[in-house]
């Protein structure tokens, strides 16, 4: 099994990755199950250490594939106001994929 590593962040944010994750039909085909697990944990754990990150998480594996992490709604966005419990229903989501499914 490759060692998956978290790149550097490019930006802050206040993302937490709380919402429903999906994971695309290119990720299922290229990780296995426990690939899948070791990404998700370490993102969960870089959120509660770092109080949120950037919306956009990029994870390395030592055999160079790259799976991106990207959130939907910031913290901000949920405490805004501006989205009704159903737009906050639908719309809080992060989705795990390979970059050239974006």
């Amino acid at each position: 099994m490759a060692t998956w590593t978290r790149k550097l962040q490019e930006c802050e944010g206040d993302y937490h990755f709380d919402g429903r994750g999906v994971i695309t039909q290119g990720v299922a085909n290229a990780l296995t199950s426990p690939e899948i697990a070791e990404i998700y944990r370490d993102l969960l754990h870089v959120v509660e250490a770092e109080n949120g990150v950037d919306y956009l998480q990029v994870y390395e594996s030592d055999d160079g594939r790259v799976v991106w992490c990207i959130c939907q709604l910031s913290g901000r966005m949920k405490r805004s106001g501006e989205f009704t419990e159903e737009q906050l229903t639908d719309y809080d989501y992060w989705t795990m994929l390979l970059p050239l499914e974006y």
